[in-house]
C-alpha cells in the first residue's frame, strides 16, 4: 500500500482473484497447508478489500470483484476448507456490497464451476479425474469466464455465475435438503473413493 502511495497509484479495480485448493479428506490433511489455504482463500481478500475499499468510499468511485466458486453454495466434502474459504468470500461480498452500495462503490463476486486453468493439476487431480467428478457440460473456458466477470463488474452486478448448468447447479445445492445433496456430493468426490 506504501508503495502504491509513494508511487502516486490509486486502486480503482480491486481483483481478489488469488486462491487455491487442498483435496482430500480433512483427517489425512496436512494442517500447515489447509492453514495457507484459508489465509490465500479468505484473509488475503479481506486484507486487500481492508486496504482499498476506504479509498474508494472516499472518491466515491471504485468497483471490487471478489473471485468465489459455484463451491459457495453448499458445504464440499473432500474440500471441507476449501468450500467454507469460499462460502465466507460469498458472504463478505454480499455484507460489503451492501456496505458501500451508496457510496459509489460496486462489489461482485464470481463463482465460477469448473474452470479449464490448470486448477485440478495444481491440487494433484488428473484431467481425467476431474472430468469424471463433474461432467464436462459444466465445465466454462477462462477466456468465458473472464469476459462475463468484467462484463458484470461493469454492470455493477453483484454475483456473476458463467454458465447455465453452474447457474441451476448452485441454486439447487442452495436450495437442497443436506441430508440428500452431501451424500451426493462425497460420492462424486474423487479423493473420498476407498
Amino acid at each position: 500500500m506504501a508503495d502504491l502511495q509513494k508511487r502516486g497509484l490509486t486502486v480503482e479495480v480491486l481483483v481478489n482473484n488469488a486462491g487455491f485448493s487442498t483435496m482430500g479428506p480433512v483427517h489425512k490433511s496436512v494442517a500447515t497447508k489447509e492453514i495457507a489455504m484459508i489465509r490465500t482463500d479468505v484473509e488475503a481478500v479481506a486484507h486487500l478489500c481492508s486496504a482499498f475499499l476506504p479509498g474508494m468510499v472516499e472518491r466515491r468511485r471504485g468497483a471490487v470483484l471478489n473471485v468465489a466458486s459455484t463451491a459457495a453454495f453448499q458445504p464440499l466434502p473432500g474440500q471441507a476448507g476449501y468450500g467454507g474459504s469460499k462460502a465466507f468470500v460469498l458472504s463478505y461480498s454480499h455484507a460489503i456490497a451492501q456496505e458501500v452500495r451508496k457510496r459509489g462503490v460496486t462489489v461482485t463476486v464470481l463463482c465460477p464451476g469448473p474452470v479449464e486453468t490448470g486448477f485440478a493439476e495444481a491440487m494433484g487431480l488428473a484431467n481425467e479425474e476431474a472430468a469424471a467428478s463433474l461432467p464436462r457440460f459444466m465445465w466454462v473456458s477462462a477466456a468465458s469466464v473472464a469476459a462475463q466477470a468484467v462484463d458484470a463488474l461493469d454492470k455493477g452486478r453483484g454475483v456473476v455465475i458463467p454458465g447455465v448448468p453452474n447457474r441451476i447447479g448452485a441454486r439447487f445445492a442452495h436450495l437442497a435438503p443436506r441430508r440428500m445433496l452431501l451424500p451426493i456430493l462425497a460420492s462424486r468426490h474423487p479423493s473420498l473413493k476407498d
